[in-house]
């Protein structure tokens, strides 16, 4: 007879580096390829906003400190797509009994 024993939920984790994901990391280690490949066809004039694309990419692929599992570009297309006419009441309302 075989034993069987459950594991937990916590010791199925994500394989990270830092605050990556592997996913993350190849992504911007193939970015800078394609932009060492690509820089002889972007004109001297865009050559800057070129190469600030590489940081926004990084900022944009990391994982927010307070919001657990989630990329910062997943937050703020939440923040943007998020229903502005519905009022979320940031204190429970108190009830006034004056019999």
């Amino acid at each position: 007879m075989r034993k069987e024993v459950a594991r937990p939920k916590e010791a199925i984790t994500n394989i990270k580096q830092g605050k990556f994901d592997m996913k993350d990391v190849l992504i911007i280690i193939a970015s800078v390829f394609v932009g060492i490949i690509s820089q002889y066809l972007v004109p001297e004039i865009l050559v800057i906003p070129y190469v600030l694309a590489y940081p926004l990419t990084l900022y944009i692929l990391f994982s927010p400190s307070d919001i657990p599992n989630k990329k910062n570009y997943q937050v703020a297309i939440q923040v943007l797509l998020k229903d502005r006419k519905v009022y979320h009441a940031i204190n429970a309302p108190k009830e006034n009994d004056q019999s």
